[in-house]
């Protein structure tokens, strides 16, 4: 029986979560033959809201405390951009991993637990591999990369200098995994659903999901956009072939934590990571775009023979089977 006969009925429903269908890639879970476009329009509707509620409360939050303390926030029309308006920023995108878990489980009745891989779990060993390798690359890179960009030095208090790097060995980390269950994992997945074979559904998956995560950046500037749009692409793909979020959180919050280490250790202004307006970039971000596409392509060339990982073709099987598609 071909697993991607989109053309069978769905089965009759039962109590329970949905069961994740067996021997489809990680963006196909939600499919069921019928595209439930606006199912998927109210999901992504309710977690772009979220992304802002949540952002938008905290942060209000942070300017009240930092208006007690007297601090010149950015958030009021000051030069501060002070560690608890980072740290709210940052937690209120950290709140998407279980937000995109609970849309899931709520709009498609699937468990939250899918989420993670085709395997329904976080995978140690894909993560521990991701690590082993994106480390050592993005410190060279970003290492480079912050030779040839000038930055002007201004003054830190010492307990923001502290505060900041627990903000960055914490927070950066959850936002960045928050960041990636809702597009790379949510997003992906709702988007792709709308498709009927498994190349279209890949394509409408991957555009619409960078979309999203372009515009959720409010950058007004064209080469951060086109950054962005290649950033959210690339890790769409790369978690399409190894079947789960592992590698694609490994990417985004290495480089988050190395952007703000540098931050720190050059004692730059922090507010400049914040700004996108026209003119914040340049053709020099097509450097970082050029080597994401290089490790997209490795990925792609190291599962070329098994193809994308697949969900499991048994209800006892802990191990994805992998099958060859669209290569």
């Amino acid at each position: 029986m071909n697993p991607y006969d989109e053309s069978r009925p769905p089965p009759p429903r039962r109590r329970g979560p949905r069961p994740v269908p067996p021997g489809v890639p990680y963006h196909r879970v939600l499919a069921d033959g019928r595209r439930r476009i606006w199912r998927g329009i109210a999901a992504l509707t309710l977690l772009v809201g979220g992304a802002l509620l949540f952002s938008f409360a905290l942060t209000l939050g942070s300017l009240v405390v930092d208006t007690m303390l007297g601090r010149d926030s950015v958030l009021t029309g000051g030069s501060e951009l002070t560690p608890l308006a980072m740290g709210a920023t940052l937690l209120g995108l950290a709140l998407l991993l279980p937000w995109s878990m609970l849309i899931q489980r709520w709009l498609y009745g699937v468990r939250a637990a899918s989420l993670h891989s085709v395997v329904s779990r976080f995978r140690p060993a894909v993560f521990g591999r991701a690590v082993l390798v994106i480390v050592p690359v993005w410190a060279v890179y970003m290492t480079a990369f912050s030779a040839f960009t000038p930055v002007d030095e201004v003054p830190w208090r010492f307990a923001d200098l502290l505060a900041m790097l627990a903000i960055t060995l914490i927070l950066v980390p959850l936002q960045s995994a928050g960041e990636e269950y809702g597009l790379r994992g949510l997003a992906f997945r709702v988007a792709a659903s709308w498709g009927r074979g498994p190349r279209a559904a890949l394509m409408i998956g991957v555009v619409v999901s960078s979309l999203l995560f372009m515009a959720l950046h409010f950058a007004a500037d064209p080469w951060l956009n086109v950054y962005y749009f290649t950033l959210g692409a690339a890790l769409a793909l790369i978690t399409w072939r190894t079947g789960g979020l592992e590698a694609a959180i490994v990417i985004h919050a290495v480089n988050n934590m190395i952007a703000f280490l540098i931050l720190i250790l050059l004692r730059s202004d922090p507010a400049t990571m914040m700004d996108r307006s026209v003119g914040t970039g340049s053709a020099a971000l097509l450097v970082p775009c050029a080597l994401l596409v290089a490790i997209t392509a490795v990925v792609w060339w190291r599962t070329r023979d098994s193809g994308p990982a697949l969900t499991p073709a048994g209800l006892h099987e802990y191990e994805p089977r992998q099958e060859q598609e669209a290569r």
